[in-house]
């Protein structure tokens, strides 16, 4: 019966196809900035003396996330993904990636999941994302999985 749940690569790729299509824009800047730092602390006109520190992102890093939120990929029940795959850091996340099938695609989703979902209660996270090169690991995979399994005419 789970057999028949299942989805065919041609099906996957019809579900997928659009959304990675416009994820993919965003992988020369992923590839330029990853391991790099997309955030700083506001501190024009002597803000800091006053204030409470203000982070800064990147324009690009915040249009990433929005495209991300309008895709299929967004799970609110990733957790379970990061308990069944045991993935506790970003080394894991890269190792779950990397060995990733086009079957197994909602596992990247739901690593995107994490890092949008927990943005968005510490915006930090968001910036961890590209430091320790996952959303870029991802982007790649996505386009590798894609291009594999899309016959060349």
């Amino acid at each position: 019966m789970a057999e028949s749940l299942k989805l065919s690569r041609e099906e996957i790729i019809i579900c997928y196809k659009e959304d990675v299509e416009r994820l993919l824009k965003f992988l020369p800047w992923l590839e330029k900035t990853s391991g790099g730092v997309s955030s700083g602390i506001y501190s024009g006109e002597g803000i800091e003396n006053s204030s409470m520190a203000v982070p800064v992102y990147d324009s690009t890093l915040l249009g990433f996330i929005k495209e991300i939120r309008t895709t299929d990929f967004m799970n609110r029940n990733y957790v379970y993904t990061y308990s069944r795959y045991r993935i506790r850091t970003a080394k894991d996340e890269l190792r779950v990636i990397d060995a990733c099938s086009l079957q197994e695609i909602s596992v990247i989703g739901d690593i995107l999941s994490k890092y949008v979902l927990r943005g968005d209660v510490k915006g930090a996270v968001w910036s961890e994302g590209v430091s320790n090169g996952v959303y870029l690991a991802l982007l790649l995979k996505l386009k590798d999985l894609m291009d594999i399994r899309n016959p060349r005419a």
